[in-house]
Protein backbone atom coordinates (compact mmCIF):
# COMPACT_ATOMS: atom_id res chain seq x y z
CA UNK A 1 0.00 0.00 0.00
CA UNK A 2 1.26 3.49 -0.89
CA UNK A 3 2.54 5.52 2.05
CA UNK A 4 0.31 8.48 3.02
CA UNK A 5 2.02 11.78 2.22
CA UNK A 6 0.80 14.88 4.05
CA UNK A 7 0.50 18.39 2.57
CA UNK A 8 3.75 20.31 2.79
CA UNK A 9 5.82 17.50 1.30
CA UNK A 10 7.85 17.98 -1.88
CA UNK A 11 6.85 16.23 -5.10
CA UNK A 12 9.57 15.68 -7.69
CA UNK A 13 8.25 15.82 -11.25
CA UNK A 14 10.34 14.35 -14.06
CA UNK A 15 9.50 15.95 -17.39
CA UNK A 16 8.54 19.34 -18.71
CA UNK A 17 5.96 20.99 -20.93
CA UNK A 18 2.24 21.43 -20.41
CA UNK A 19 1.82 18.11 -18.60
CA UNK A 20 4.45 18.96 -15.97
CA UNK A 21 3.02 22.49 -15.70
CA UNK A 22 -0.43 21.10 -14.92
CA UNK A 23 0.97 18.50 -12.55
CA UNK A 24 2.92 21.10 -10.57
CA UNK A 25 -0.01 23.52 -10.55
CA UNK A 26 -2.33 20.82 -9.21
CA UNK A 27 0.23 19.72 -6.61
CA UNK A 28 0.52 23.31 -5.39
CA UNK A 29 -3.27 23.55 -5.05
CA UNK A 30 -3.16 20.40 -2.91
CA UNK A 31 -0.69 22.00 -0.52
CA UNK A 32 2.46 20.40 -1.89
CA UNK A 33 5.80 21.88 -2.84
CA UNK A 34 7.24 20.91 -6.22
CA UNK A 35 10.63 20.40 -7.80
CA UNK A 36 10.53 19.98 -11.58
CA UNK A 37 13.27 18.41 -13.71
CA UNK A 38 12.94 19.69 -17.28
CA UNK A 39 15.42 19.87 -20.18
CA UNK A 40 15.54 23.64 -20.80
CA UNK A 41 15.70 26.77 -18.65
CA UNK A 42 12.67 28.24 -20.42
CA UNK A 43 10.37 25.26 -19.85
CA UNK A 44 6.82 26.37 -19.05
CA UNK A 45 6.61 23.96 -16.10
CA UNK A 46 9.13 26.07 -14.18
CA UNK A 47 6.46 28.75 -13.83
CA UNK A 48 4.76 26.51 -11.24
CA UNK A 49 7.85 24.86 -9.73
CA UNK A 50 9.10 25.82 -6.27
CA UNK A 51 12.49 24.43 -7.28
CA UNK A 52 13.45 24.26 -10.98
CA UNK A 53 16.10 21.77 -12.09
CA UNK A 54 17.49 21.84 -15.62
CA UNK A 55 18.55 18.46 -16.91
CA UNK A 56 17.65 15.46 -18.99
CA UNK A 57 15.26 12.84 -17.65
CA UNK A 58 17.96 10.19 -18.07
CA UNK A 59 20.82 12.19 -16.50
CA UNK A 60 22.17 10.49 -13.37
CA UNK A 61 23.42 13.67 -11.67
CA UNK A 62 20.15 15.55 -12.24
CA UNK A 63 18.03 12.61 -11.09
CA UNK A 64 20.14 12.13 -7.99
CA UNK A 65 19.62 15.78 -7.03
CA UNK A 66 15.89 15.44 -7.68
CA UNK A 67 15.79 12.37 -5.46
CA UNK A 68 17.54 14.20 -2.64
CA UNK A 69 15.04 17.07 -2.81
CA UNK A 70 11.85 15.00 -3.12
CA UNK A 71 9.59 13.23 -0.67
CA UNK A 72 7.88 11.45 -3.54
CA UNK A 73 8.59 11.43 -7.28
CA UNK A 74 6.65 10.89 -10.47
CA UNK A 75 7.31 10.89 -14.21
CA UNK A 76 4.99 12.53 -16.72
CA UNK A 77 5.63 10.10 -19.59
CA UNK A 78 7.56 6.97 -20.51
CA UNK A 79 10.72 8.73 -21.70
CA UNK A 80 12.72 7.97 -18.56
CA UNK A 81 15.37 5.45 -17.56
CA UNK A 82 13.54 2.96 -15.36
CA UNK A 83 16.68 1.15 -14.22
CA UNK A 84 18.31 4.40 -13.15
CA UNK A 85 15.20 5.54 -11.29
CA UNK A 86 14.93 2.23 -9.47
CA UNK A 87 18.58 2.53 -8.44
CA UNK A 88 18.37 6.11 -7.15
CA UNK A 89 14.90 6.26 -5.57
CA UNK A 90 13.42 4.22 -2.74
CA UNK A 91 10.14 2.37 -3.20
CA UNK A 92 8.39 4.96 -1.01
CA UNK A 93 9.80 7.78 -3.12
CA UNK A 94 8.64 6.21 -6.38
CA UNK A 95 5.24 4.63 -5.67
CA UNK A 96 4.49 4.23 -9.39
CA UNK A 97 7.40 1.84 -9.69
CA UNK A 98 9.13 1.21 -13.00
CA UNK A 99 7.60 -2.13 -14.05
CA UNK A 100 5.12 -0.40 -16.35
CA UNK A 101 8.04 1.05 -18.34
CA UNK A 102 9.12 -2.45 -19.33
CA UNK A 103 5.77 -2.80 -21.08
CA UNK A 104 5.39 0.70 -22.50
CA UNK A 105 8.91 1.38 -23.81
CA UNK A 106 9.16 -1.77 -25.92
CA UNK A 107 6.52 -2.49 -28.56
CA UNK A 108 7.27 -6.20 -28.65
CA UNK A 109 7.03 -6.64 -24.87
CA UNK A 110 3.84 -4.58 -24.88
CA UNK A 111 2.32 -6.94 -27.46
CA UNK A 112 3.42 -9.97 -25.42
CA UNK A 113 1.88 -8.47 -22.26
CA UNK A 114 -1.44 -7.86 -24.01
CA UNK A 115 -1.33 -11.25 -25.72
CA UNK A 116 -0.83 -12.98 -22.37
CA UNK A 117 -4.02 -11.29 -21.12
CA UNK A 118 -5.92 -12.53 -24.20
CA UNK A 119 -6.44 -8.97 -25.38
CA UNK A 120 -7.48 -8.49 -29.00
CA UNK A 121 -4.55 -6.81 -30.76
CA UNK A 122 -3.60 -6.31 -34.39
CA UNK A 123 -1.64 -9.17 -35.97
CA UNK A 124 2.10 -8.53 -35.65
CA UNK A 125 5.48 -10.18 -35.96
CA UNK A 126 8.97 -9.30 -34.81
CA UNK A 127 11.45 -8.34 -37.53
CA UNK A 128 15.11 -8.45 -36.51
CA UNK A 129 17.15 -8.44 -39.73
CA UNK A 130 16.60 -7.16 -43.29
CA UNK A 131 16.17 -10.76 -44.44
CA UNK A 132 13.16 -11.22 -42.12
CA UNK A 133 10.93 -8.64 -43.79
CA UNK A 134 9.70 -10.73 -46.73
CA UNK A 135 8.61 -13.57 -44.47
CA UNK A 136 6.99 -11.03 -42.14
CA UNK A 137 5.00 -9.51 -45.00
CA UNK A 138 3.88 -12.98 -46.09
CA UNK A 139 2.60 -13.50 -42.54
CA UNK A 140 0.91 -10.13 -42.01
CA UNK A 141 -0.03 -9.15 -45.56
CA UNK A 142 -0.53 -5.68 -47.04
CA UNK A 143 -0.97 -3.00 -45.88
CA UNK A 144 1.30 -3.27 -42.85
CA UNK A 145 3.12 -0.76 -40.67
CA UNK A 146 6.77 -1.19 -39.74
CA UNK A 147 7.60 0.33 -36.32
CA UNK A 148 10.81 0.33 -34.25
CA UNK A 149 10.56 -1.99 -31.26
CA UNK A 150 11.88 0.83 -29.09
CA UNK A 151 9.32 3.60 -28.74
CA UNK A 152 10.13 7.28 -28.96
CA UNK A 153 12.09 7.02 -32.22
CA UNK A 154 9.74 9.33 -34.14
CA UNK A 155 7.26 8.66 -36.92
CA UNK A 156 10.01 9.17 -39.51
CA UNK A 157 11.32 5.76 -38.43
CA UNK A 158 7.99 4.11 -39.28
CA UNK A 159 7.10 2.87 -42.74
CA UNK A 160 3.78 1.89 -44.28
CA UNK A 161 4.17 -1.08 -46.59
CA UNK A 162 1.48 -1.14 -49.27
CA UNK A 163 3.16 -3.11 -52.07
CA UNK A 164 6.23 -5.25 -52.67
CA UNK A 165 8.03 -2.10 -53.84
CA UNK A 166 8.15 -0.91 -50.21
CA UNK A 167 10.11 -3.94 -49.00
CA UNK A 168 13.48 -2.58 -50.18
CA UNK A 169 12.95 0.62 -48.18
CA UNK A 170 12.01 -1.47 -45.17
CA UNK A 171 15.24 -3.44 -45.47
CA UNK A 172 17.21 -0.20 -45.26
CA UNK A 173 15.50 0.73 -41.98
CA UNK A 174 16.13 -2.73 -40.58
CA UNK A 175 19.87 -2.23 -40.92
CA UNK A 176 19.62 0.26 -38.03
CA UNK A 177 17.50 -1.49 -35.36
CA UNK A 178 14.87 -4.23 -34.81
CA UNK A 179 11.22 -3.58 -35.68
CA UNK A 180 7.80 -5.08 -35.45
CA UNK A 181 5.51 -5.36 -38.45
CA UNK A 182 1.86 -4.78 -37.60
CA UNK A 183 -1.28 -5.06 -39.69
CA UNK A 184 -2.55 -1.65 -40.79
CA UNK A 185 -6.22 -0.77 -40.59
CA UNK A 186 -7.93 1.88 -42.67
CA UNK A 187 -11.15 3.77 -41.89
CA UNK A 188 -10.82 3.31 -38.15
CA UNK A 189 -11.89 5.24 -35.08
CA UNK A 190 -9.42 5.84 -32.29
CA UNK A 191 -10.68 5.86 -28.71
CA UNK A 192 -9.01 5.94 -25.32
CA UNK A 193 -9.72 5.77 -21.62
CA UNK A 194 -7.89 7.19 -18.59
CA UNK A 195 -7.45 4.85 -15.62
CA UNK A 196 -6.29 5.63 -12.08
CA UNK A 197 -4.91 2.85 -9.90
CA UNK A 198 -3.87 2.84 -6.24
CA UNK A 199 -3.57 -0.67 -4.86
CA UNK A 200 -6.98 -2.31 -5.20
CA UNK A 201 -8.66 1.04 -5.92
CA UNK A 202 -9.31 1.58 -9.63
CA UNK A 203 -11.14 4.47 -11.25
CA UNK A 204 -11.99 4.43 -14.96
CA UNK A 205 -12.68 7.67 -16.78
CA UNK A 206 -14.93 8.38 -19.76
CA UNK A 207 -14.31 6.87 -23.18
CA UNK A 208 -12.73 9.57 -25.32
CA UNK A 209 -12.67 9.65 -29.11
CA UNK A 210 -9.51 11.12 -30.62
CA UNK A 211 -9.04 12.62 -34.07
CA UNK A 212 -5.58 12.57 -35.66
CA UNK A 213 -4.08 14.18 -38.74
CA UNK A 214 -0.62 13.01 -39.82
CA UNK A 215 0.00 11.46 -36.40
CA UNK A 216 -0.92 14.71 -34.63
CA UNK A 217 -3.85 14.86 -32.21
CA UNK A 218 -6.23 17.49 -33.56
CA UNK A 219 -9.35 17.06 -31.44
CA UNK A 220 -10.88 14.89 -28.73
CA UNK A 221 -14.45 14.33 -27.60
CA UNK A 222 -16.07 12.61 -24.63
CA UNK A 223 -19.10 12.09 -26.86
CA UNK A 224 -17.48 9.07 -28.46
CA UNK A 225 -19.35 7.92 -31.57
CA UNK A 226 -19.35 4.26 -30.58
CA UNK A 227 -21.91 1.64 -29.64
CA UNK A 228 -22.69 1.43 -25.89
CA UNK A 229 -21.53 -2.19 -25.96
CA UNK A 230 -18.08 -0.99 -27.04
CA UNK A 231 -17.91 1.32 -24.03
CA UNK A 232 -18.78 -1.59 -21.75
CA UNK A 233 -16.04 -3.69 -23.34
CA UNK A 234 -13.46 -0.90 -23.03
CA UNK A 235 -14.20 -0.56 -19.34
CA UNK A 236 -13.93 -4.34 -18.88
CA UNK A 237 -10.55 -4.35 -20.61
CA UNK A 238 -9.37 -1.38 -18.54
CA UNK A 239 -10.25 -3.18 -15.31
CA UNK A 240 -8.48 -6.36 -16.39
CA UNK A 241 -5.28 -4.63 -17.52
CA UNK A 242 -5.24 -2.51 -14.37
CA UNK A 243 -5.39 -5.66 -12.27
CA UNK A 244 -2.25 -7.02 -13.95
CA UNK A 245 -0.16 -3.83 -13.98
CA UNK A 246 2.22 -3.30 -11.07
CA UNK A 247 1.68 0.44 -11.05
CA UNK A 248 0.30 3.31 -8.99
CA UNK A 249 -1.07 6.42 -10.69
CA UNK A 250 -2.73 7.41 -13.94
CA UNK A 251 -2.33 5.47 -17.17
CA UNK A 252 -4.22 5.45 -20.43
CA UNK A 253 -5.33 2.72 -22.80
CA UNK A 254 -5.73 3.49 -26.48
CA UNK A 255 -7.79 1.45 -28.92
CA UNK A 256 -8.52 1.03 -32.61
CA UNK A 257 -12.17 0.49 -33.53
CA UNK A 258 -12.52 -1.07 -36.98
CA UNK A 259 -15.40 -0.28 -39.32
CA UNK A 260 -16.84 -3.76 -38.68
CA UNK A 261 -17.04 -3.02 -34.93
CA UNK A 262 -13.97 -5.03 -33.89
CA UNK A 263 -12.05 -3.44 -31.01
CA UNK A 264 -8.25 -3.72 -30.80
CA UNK A 265 -6.04 -2.61 -27.91
CA UNK A 266 -3.51 -0.21 -29.42
CA UNK A 267 -1.20 0.64 -26.53
CA UNK A 268 -0.66 1.34 -22.84
CA UNK A 269 0.70 4.74 -21.80
CA UNK A 270 1.83 5.82 -18.29
CA UNK A 271 1.00 9.25 -16.92
CA UNK A 272 -1.47 11.94 -17.97
CA UNK A 273 -2.39 12.62 -21.59
CA UNK A 274 -3.60 15.82 -23.23
CA UNK A 275 -6.96 14.27 -24.07
CA UNK A 276 -7.35 13.44 -20.39
CA UNK A 277 -8.07 17.14 -19.77
CA UNK A 278 -11.61 16.31 -20.90
CA UNK A 279 -12.20 14.46 -17.64
CA UNK A 280 -13.03 17.81 -16.09
CA UNK A 281 -16.00 17.98 -18.48
CA UNK A 282 -17.45 14.73 -17.15
CA UNK A 283 -16.38 14.59 -13.51
CA UNK A 284 -15.35 16.97 -10.76
CA UNK A 285 -11.69 15.93 -10.66
CA UNK A 286 -8.81 16.22 -13.12
CA UNK A 287 -6.51 13.42 -14.24
CA UNK A 288 -3.66 15.28 -12.50
CA UNK A 289 -5.37 15.26 -9.13
CA UNK A 290 -6.27 11.60 -9.55
CA UNK A 291 -2.63 10.78 -10.32
CA UNK A 292 -1.33 12.77 -7.38
CA UNK A 293 -3.88 11.28 -4.99
CA UNK A 294 -2.79 7.82 -6.05
CA UNK A 295 0.94 8.38 -5.51
CA UNK A 296 0.35 10.33 -2.28
CA UNK A 297 -1.72 7.57 -0.71
CA UNK A 298 -4.88 9.70 -0.64
CA UNK A 299 -8.30 8.12 -1.30
CA UNK A 300 -9.49 8.08 -4.90
CA UNK A 301 -12.98 9.58 -5.24
CA UNK A 302 -15.64 7.78 -7.21
CA UNK A 303 -16.05 9.24 -10.69
CA UNK A 304 -19.53 10.38 -11.63
CA UNK A 305 -19.36 10.11 -15.41
CA UNK A 306 -21.81 11.99 -17.61
CA UNK A 307 -21.55 9.72 -20.65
Amino acid sequence: MTQFISPGATIGIIGGGVTAFQMANTANSMGMRTVVLAPTQTDIAFEKADIPLVGDATDRTALKELTQLSTVMTFTDENVDGSLLAELATANQLPSGVDILTVTQDRYLEKVFLDDLNMNILPYTQVITPNDIKEAVDTIGYPALLKPIQKGMGVDQQLLLSTADDVARAQQLLQQRPYILEAYLQNIKEVAVIVAKAGSEVRIGPVIQNYFDRHQLKASSVRADVDPAVIVEIRRIAAKISEKLAYTGIFSLEFFLASNGTLYVKRVYPGPKLYGHLMLNTSDISEYELHLRAILGWPLPELQLAE
